[in-house]
């Protein structure tokens, strides 16, 4: 009797019997294969983030010395103001003292018919013209900070000395015994010193403002 090979409802393809083992079944070499993509994915992308991190850590570190730049010219800028202020202030008050002294000379110089030398009103124009310069030559007027000083140095010197007072031949002294002709000399003398002091403050304060 010849045997035939069954053929029933249980039989197994032989290309299932080759994938029988668990390690070797289709379904997890792609589960492997897309588990490695996400990761390398996932790797780009937190490239990516460090990099834009430095990037705007760097923006704001540039910004931050910006500011920090301005804040420091400000406060320099602050103290040359502060020091040509002060050194103007006290131009000013020498301004005011050379301005009485030259109301008392043009006094005596304007006034008509001339006053005589034993005139008691002469005398005590005389007399204040010399209280006022006293106290004026007593005067010290600060320098500006070191860098707008050496802008105006050449005019400084011309009117002021090292140690801010007014030179002696700017203000000229006087007496009760004076002459008309000194009178009139000394009048010409502090005209030199109002505009000496006048060009010496716009000088300084212009070198502030071009420094």
């Amino acid at each position: 009797m010849d045997i035939k090979p069954i053929h029933g409802a249980n039989s197994v393809p032989l290309q299932q019997l080759q994938y029988a083992s668990p390690s070797q079944q289709p379904p997890q070499v792609v589960e492997t294969s897309d588990r490695q993509g996400q990761a390398a994915a996932a790797a780009t992308t937190s490239t990516q983030s460090s990099d834009q991190v430095k990037l705007s850590s760097a923006v704001t570190v540039k910004n931050l010395d910006t500011v920090k730049a301005i804040e420091q010219m400000h406060t320099r800028m602050n103290q040359l103001a502060k020091g040509v202020r002060e050194t103007n202030e006290e131009i000013n008050k020498a301004m005011e003292q050379v301005n009485a002294l030259q109301t008392n000379l043009t006094a005596i110089i304007k006034n008509f018919p001339p006053f005589p030398m034993d005139s008691k009103e002469r005398q005590e124009l005389l007399m204040s013209y010399t209280a006022i310069r006293h106290e004026l030559m007593r005067m010290t007027i600060p320098q500006p900070p070191p860098p707008i000083q050496e802008q105006v140095k050449h005019l400084w010197n011309t009117t002021l000395g090292e140690n801010g007072q007014l030179l002696a031949n700017a203000v000229p002294a006087l007496d009760t015994g004076s002459s008309d002709a000194q009178v009139k000399t000394a009048a010409g003398q502090l005209e030199n010193a109002s505009r000496g002091l006048a060009g010496l403050s716009s000088a300084v304060t212009q070198a502030l403002i071009g420094g």
